[in-house]
């Protein structure tokens, strides 16, 4: 029962990190439209330009569903992209809402390692079903 416990916090951790990517892209696509599409100038001067905070609130969306689908790759690269828009914010703005920022790199590193492991519990669990196919070629030779 414990290893039933421990696999679901994986999950957990694995849907919170997919829902972090979905609620930081959606509202990046939304602020990103909103600013552009409605000519917002306190948007626009804080963006620069809102259809390049909505592309990457778009991708982020993309990413987000395939971490949804069990992606450790789309999450890796959701994280390095969100590690390095939250430095490069830092180096830009300042330390000003940083912690939200952190708060999302953390739901993503907790995610990744969860996926990571439930990855590899996966694969430790899958070589018991590949005996039955040498058994077969097994049989047909001798």
């Amino acid at each position: 029962m414990a290893k039933t416990l421990d696999e679901s916090k994986l999950r957990s951790r694995h849907r919170n990190a997919y829902i972090a990517l979905y609620i930081v892209g959606g509202l990046t696509l939304l602020l990103g439209l909103v600013a552009e599409l409605g000519r917002v100038g306190v948007l626009l001067q804080l963006f620069g330009s809102g259809w390049g905070v909505a592309a990457e609130g778009l991708i982020l969306l993309v990413l987000g569903y395939f971490t949804m689908r069990g992606s450790l790759l789309a999450l890796g690269i959701a994280l390095g992209l969100y590690a390095i828009d939250a430095i490069a914010t830092v180096a830009i703005a300042g330390i000003q809402g940083i912690w939200l920022r952190l708060l999302v790199l953390f739901f993503l590193v907790q995610g990744f390692m969860a996926l990571r492991e439930l990855k590899r519990r996966q694969t430790t669990a899958s070589p018991s079903a590949e005996p039955s196919g040498p058994r077969q070629e097994h049989s047909t030779t001798g």
